[in-house]
């Protein structure tokens, strides 16, 4: 059979199937196939939807002048390099990253959007213009200085790549087809935004310190360290946003009178409801003055579930911190108001988290996906930072059986700089 001259619809039946790697490829094979292919996009088809992408740099064999990355699928349970534009990518760092574009910055502090998997990038703003940085370029001896109402700190741009730089989201508008971003920055875990095309951040005036950004029903929603969750609607007049409070403060719960901090998380549901999600690491179990606190997670000798046993005296000694538990929480609202009702599954899904934007998967689509988990990496850079050469915080939360295990990937791909991130694999 002549494969070469399959009608054209026939074709765009086959990509349909494809995964976003194989309809890349499938263009090269011959003239006829091309030409699907362009007729394709043309007609807006697109490829298969897969689960996020654990993106990380390529192995030490790469030259460091060289931008290449590499990926690993859990669709097929495969490592692909990939090449992106300059600079290399072992001078950047990801601070988010959101239906296929990662914000990324740079050595020298510049910031970009990025698609890896088309190569487009497109510039930001300076981090200068936010009002809290002063970023000098990378030259010998260039220091980096935080402008507040306190007295300059001076600080190198390496300084500002691994701890200042929290989050970025961005927000695309199909009308226009631009983007727009939301960045939660360092101190005080403050929030700007811009356009593209704008010239500088605008600081969003809030008295409180914020943890988690996401896109959700089309706007902007921020938790805070405190629980409290908002959206952010733009108000054309004066050009600013405005917080709203959409839920009621959920708080972490006291042990012995002290209380907890856990990592929060916002997502949206498959169903669009919103979901909280709370990380607890190790040490927040691991009070040093409360020496009779243990902590146990156990594990049998033919299983895939971590074994960690030891107590809160030797916390000094363990790195890295290791995430041990997630609450999840889902957003229930009612004719008079709403309330948080903790959830023990994903109705068969599973979510991907880290310094990307909370993403859901169908787990029945992908042969192996676990479902009622949450994939997890590291989301601390300041801490991987002065941990680089320790495996990174990277496993699979069982929400059933409420067992953090090991995730399918080999454990060279997980000791980099930068940390991995997720990335939902897209071409527009």
């Amino acid at each position: 059979m002549d494969w070469t001259s399959l009608p054209v619809d026939i074709l765009n039946e086959f990509m349909v199937r494809l995964v976003v790697v194989d309809w890349i490829t499938f263009g090269a094979v011959c003239k006829a196939w091309k030409r699907a292919a362009d007729t394709a996009s043309s007609l807006r088809l697109r490829p298969k939807a897969e689960p996020p992408w654990l993106m990380f740099p390529a192995d030490g064999d790469t030259p460091q002048h060289l931008a290449v990355a590499d990926v690993f699928s859990l669709s097929d349970g495969r490592r692909r390099s990939i090449t992106l534009p300059a600079p290399p990518i072992q001078s950047r760092v990801w601070i988010g990253s959101a239906n296929g574009w990662v914000v990324t910055a740079d050595g020298e502090c510049e910031l970009h959007l990025l698609n890896p998997i088309s190569g487009v990038q497109r510039s930001l703003p300076s981090i200068t213009t936010t009002g809290y940085f002063d970023a000098l370029p990378r030259t010998e001896g260039g220091k980096a200085r935080r402008a507040t109402f306190l007295e300059p700190v001076e600080m190198s741009a390496e300084d500002i790549q691994s701890s200042r730089l929290l989050k970025a989201v961005p927000l695309f508008d199909p009308s226009s087809g631009k983007y727009s971003i939301m960045m939660m920055h360092n101190p005080q875990n403050k929030l700007v935004f811009a356009r593209e095309g704008d010239p500088k951040w605008v600081p969003l005036r809030a008295q409180y310190r914020y943890e988690d950004v996401i896109v959700y029903h089309g706007r902007f929603c921020t938790v805070t360290i405190e629980g409290l969750v908002q959206t952010w609607e733009h108000d054309n007049s004066t050009m600013t946003f405005n917080p709203k409070s959409i839920a009621p403060q959920l708080m972490e719960p006291e042990e012995n009178g002290i209380p907890l901090y856990f990592k929060k998380y916002l997502a949206e549901s498959p169903d669009g409801n919103l979901i909280l999600i709370w990380r607890e690491h190790y040490s927040e179990r691991c009070d040093e003055s409360d020496s009779d606190d243990d902590v146990s997670i156990e594990r049998e000798e033919d299983e895939d579930d971590y074994n960690i046993s030891c107590c809160c005296e030797e916390i000094e000694e363990l790195e890295p911190d290791p995430t041990i538990r997630f609450q999840v929480f889902v957003l229930d609202k009612h004719p008079i108001g709403s309330e948080w009702r903790e959830v023990h599954d994903f109705g068969g899904a599973s979510i991907f988290i880290g310094c990307n934007s909370a993403t859901f998967f169908s787990s029945g689509e992908i042969p192996g996906l676990a479902a009622d988990c949450i994939y997890f990496t590291d989301n601390s850079l300041s801490f991987v930072w002065e941990s680089k050469e320790l495996e990174r915080d990277i496993g699979v939360f069982d929400m059933k059986d409420k067992m953090v295990k090991p995730m399918p990937i080999l454990a060279e791909h997980i000791k980099s700089w930068p940390p991995p991130i997720w990335v939902t694999p897209s071409m527009t």
